[in-house]
C-alpha cells in the first residue's frame, strides 16, 4: 500500500502500529545477536589469553627449574603459535 493510499483511507495509525511492532522485533533480534556475538568473542579471547598465560607460566617454570634459556622458551612459544595459525 502506498503512502497516498494510507492517507486516503485514514490508515496512518494502523500503519504506525505495524511499523512500531516490526521495529521492536528487529531490535530484539539485534540485541540477541549482539549478546551472542559478544559472548562468543569474549569466550574466544578468554581461551586465547589463558593459553598465553599458561605457556608463559610453564616456560618460566622450565627456565627456573631445568635451566632452559629465555630464548629457547620464546622460540618454542612462537613456533607453537605460528603452527596453530
Amino acid at each position: 500500500m502506498s503512502s497516498n493510499q494510507v492517507a486516503a483511507f485514514t490508515g496512518e495509525k494502523k500503519s504506525i502500529e505495524a511499523y512500531s511492532k516490526k521495529l521492536k522485533d528487529a531490535y530484539t533480534a539485534a540485541a540477541f545477536q549482539g549478546l551472542g556475538s559478544g559472548l562468543g568473542i569474549g569466550l574466544f579471547m578468554l581461551i586465547f589469553f589463558c593459553s598465553y598465560a599458561l605457556a608463559i607460566f610453564y616456560g618460566s617454570k622450565l627456565i627456573v627449574n631445568q635451566g632452559y634459556t629465555g630464548g629457547t622458551v620464546l622460540n618454542v612459544l612462537f613456533a607453537v603459535l605460528m603452527g596453530s595459525m
